[in-house]
């Protein structure tokens, strides 16, 4: 057997340290694979920070992240922002993710990217003969779109008071309120998506398309479809992108003073190769400084069902007159079992 032809049954086979990236990340590429199997299932592993500590409940929340759960809530901030964040995965696996926002009077404009990678592992053919080293790296890049209305270019730059309050203290309420008895948003997203295991690659493009409505008492309602169309081929085989259809609720509940904000979130989540289950996140902010963070999901194949973090807001450290008006740092745990916990680091800036 060739060189080439040992990587491939490496690949397709998926033996030893293959066999447990392609389940969690690669997608089922195998030959024969059955009904349900997608590609780019890396695209199911939770990168954000502050959605992954909160059990990924996210589809009705607003911030930079609403880029991976539901454009629509792009539109709703009133700022230009900036997040990023690294996640140490299973098995040295790691990855990246980064995203960039700019709001303007004709909507928001997101720009975001993630990369997951597996760094040099050995490669074995059919025989159990080592062959070199291999690698496999998988990414995307996503383009978005959203607006609001009823919306006022003059709260451009302003914490609009009919939405959940975030703990940004620098960035001023809209003085002049005007009420309305609600605000809808709608978004969408472009993404490419690529893989690529050992020499070989694949791509595909996709579609995200999402929906808000904001009713009085910060009561947020979001859904949206996540990775419409787009199909990856790999040696012969064809397989779907894995299809999400989100629904989210979300409001938060102020103490006295607001010196504790708790902000209870919840998702019904169906991807398009496995049943419908629910997620509920809490995250309890304190002196709109320290946030605490939980979440739970009612399916999880490995490990527990609980996740959490932290953060911290700097932002009073910042100058009030300055070009950042936020700066924040946030921690995350999820835990796979018996595979190892999973830890991700995050950063966010708002201007």
């Amino acid at each position: 057997m060739t060189r080439n032809r040992g990587r491939i049954w490496f690949l397709t086979e998926c033996v030893p340290a293959a066999a447990f990236f392609c389940l969690f990340s690669g997608g089922a590429l195998s030959a024969g694979s059955g009904a349900g199997t997608t590609a780019a299932n890396f695209l199911k592993i939770p990168v954000a920070v502050i959605p992954a500590a909160l059990g990924e409940s996210y589809t009705a929340m607003v911030g930079p992240d609403s880029i991976l759960y539901n454009p629509a809530g792009l539109g709703l901030l009133g700022y230009s922002s900036f997040s990023g964040s690294h996640n140490q995965y299973l098995d040295e696996i790691t990855q990246e993710y980064a995203v960039l926002t700019y709001r303007s009077k004709f909507g928001t404009i997101g720009a975001g990217f993630s990369m997951l990678s597996s760094g040099q592992f050995t490669a074995y053919d059919k025989d159990d003969m080592i062959i070199g080293k291999t690698s496999t790296s998988h990414r995307f890049w996503t383009l978005s779109y959203a607006q609001s209305w009823p919306h006022f270019n003059r709260d451009i730059g302003k914490l609009d008071p009919m939405l959940i309050t975030p703990s940004w203290t620098r960035v001023t309420p809209v003085p002049d309120y005007r009420p309305k008895n609600f605000r809808v948003a709608l978004g969408g997203s472009v993404k490419r998506v690529s893989e690529k295991l050992d020499k070989m690659t694949a791509g595909a493009y996709t579609m995200d398309a999402g929906a808000m409505l904001i009713l009085p008492g910060h009561f947020h309602l979001g859904v949206s479809a996540l990775n419409l169309g787009g199909r990856q081929k790999f040696f012969a085989e064809t397989y779907k992108l894995p299809g999400v259809l989100r629904a989210g609720a979300a409001k938060d509940f102020h103490s006295i003073n607001d010196i504790i904000i708790v902000t209870a979130a919840s998702d019904v989540i169906k991807y398009s190769d496995a049943p419908a289950f629910n997620t509920v996140g809490l995250e309890t902010d304190v002196l709109r400084m320290f946030q605490l963070r939980v979440g739970y999901t009612s399916h999880r194949d490995i490990g527990s069902r609980i996740s959490g973090g932290f953060g911290m807001n700097f932002d009073r450290f910042t100058d009030k007159a300055g070009f950042i008006h936020g700066l924040r740092v946030d921690y995350a745990y999820l835990d796979y079992g018996d595979l190892g916990p999973t830890q991700r680091i995050g950063m966010q800036l708002i201007w």
